[in-house]
C-alpha cells in the first residue's frame, strides 16, 4: 500500500469520566478511592451493566 501523503490528525483525548465496574477492579487502591469519590460526588459516571439494569427495572414493577 502506498504511504499516506499527510499525517492523520486525531482529536485530543479528554479526561476519562465514564467508568465500567470491571475497569475499577484493575486500579490501584489510591486511584480506586479517587475515582469512587468522584463517582459519588457526581463528577464521573458509572456505566451499569445489562444485568444490573434488568434487576433495577424488575424492582420497579
Amino acid at each position: 500500500m502506498p504511504k499516506r501523503r499527510e499525517e492523520q490528525k486525531f482529536a485530543p483525548l479528554g479526561e476519562k469520566d465514564c467508568w465500567h465496574p470491571y475497569g475499577l477492579q484493575i486500579l490501584s487502591p489510591s486511584k480506586f478511592a479517587t475515582v469512587v469519590g468522584k463517582i459519588i460526588r457526581g463528577k464521573y459516571n458509572l456505566i451499569s451493566t445489562r444485568f444490573t439494569h434488568e434487576v433495577r427495572q424488575s424492582r420497579l414493577f
